[in-house]
């Protein structure tokens, strides 16, 4: 099926929070860290099935969220959120974003999220006439107090969803994963666990042939879990098995690329625009693949020459990049 990457605005990160544990940043400084800034892309996805119809992985950000003072306020998440948290210009909104491919909203016939975190369910309410599908774990946790603050889902953006499809995953063994949801029963979406960065997060196999890992992987460097982590909120020990049962999968299916939300890496990059008509060229596939056989050895340890590093702002401004 076609697969098409939507670019939902930009999010503000902590370098800590996204590369934690390198250059002095530990997972436990990341909410205090406001020197060391990094922007990063909002991906969701848009998958054309062929009998399921058109359906979302994900859904960014809405410009209410962008705007940030009316949508939060009153509640903890306008002191826990900066008000410069999103970027998310016009031409980049959810529906701008489905108008280019020659959708609207109300097209959309199912939404599948990853995990409940704020920059993927931003423009959830857009689709309040499809089912959505999310790990049961997550679901579950909906209203859990994230670092004992505020609620894993926070309550605005979700609000108008009735048609919850909660997914356990009882199918099949598939790589490092011992049980999978084949989402529509023909193996073409297949739903994995992969906890950690939240407590149900979970990626989305397409067509055998891409892995969209939501925030289970910020980047492709983070399959080298033992030299670059990010931020856990469902348990560190989770994580790290997630990103080893990805590692297995990847060796059980070779020819698989991994599809994040955030990816800023040329990685991302060149993937993302590879897809712009919805199919990836064989040049593209085979430049991934030669990226990542220079960036990872065997056992997905990464070169070290390809270890991110913070570079500041060349204004002495608290927003750098990370190389």
């Amino acid at each position: 099926m076609n697969i098409h990457p939507l670019r939902i605005g930009r999010t503000k990160v902590p370098f800590g929070q996204f590369y934690g544990g390198l250059e002095g940043f530990s997972i436990s400084e990341f909410a205090a860290d406001k020197d060391h800034f990094i922007w990063v892309p909002i991906h969701a996805y848009l998958l054309e099935h062929p009998t399921a119809g058109p359906i979302l992985v994900d859904t960014g950000i809405s410009p209410e969220q962008a705007a940030h003072t009316d949508y939060y306020r009153g509640s903890i998440m306008e002191h826990v959120m900066d008000a410069d948290e999103y970027d998310l210009p016009d031409e980049e909104t959810m529906p701008a974003q489905l108008a280019r491919l020659g959708y609207r909203p109300e097209d959309i016939r199912a939404v599948f999220i990853t995990h409940f975190h704020e920059d993927h369910v931003g423009a959830l309410n857009l689709f309040a006439h499809a089912p959505v599908y999310l790990g049961a774990a997550e679901y579950a946790a909906r209203d859990d107090k994230v670092l004992g603050l505020v609620p894993l889902a926070y309550p605005p953006s979700i609000a108008a969803i009735t048609d919850w499809r909660p997914l356990e995953f009882t199918g099949p063994a598939l790589g490092g994963f011992t049980g999978s949801a084949d989402v529509f029963g023909d193996g073409s979406v297949i739903a994995l666990p992969t906890p950690g960065h939240s407590p149900g997060s979970t990626s989305v196999l397409v067509d055998h042939r891409f892995l969209l890992t939501g925030d289970a992987m910020y980047t492709i460097r983070h399959l080298a879990v033992d030299q670059v982590r990010a931020i856990q909120t469902g348990g560190e020990t989770r994580y790290v098995d997630s990103i080893r049962r990805i590692q297995w999968l990847r060796r059980e299916l070779p020819e698989l690329l991994v599809l994040t939300s955030h990816d800023h890496t040329e990685y991302g990059e060149r993937l993302i625009a590879g897809l712009a008509t919805g199919r990836l060229s064989d040049a593209d596939l085979a430049w991934a693949k030669a990226y990542e056989r220079a960036t990872f050895d065997e056992l997905a340890n990464i070169n070290p020459a390809r270890l991110p590093r913070f570079v500041p702002a060349a204004d002495g401004g608290p927003v750098g990049q990370a190389n």
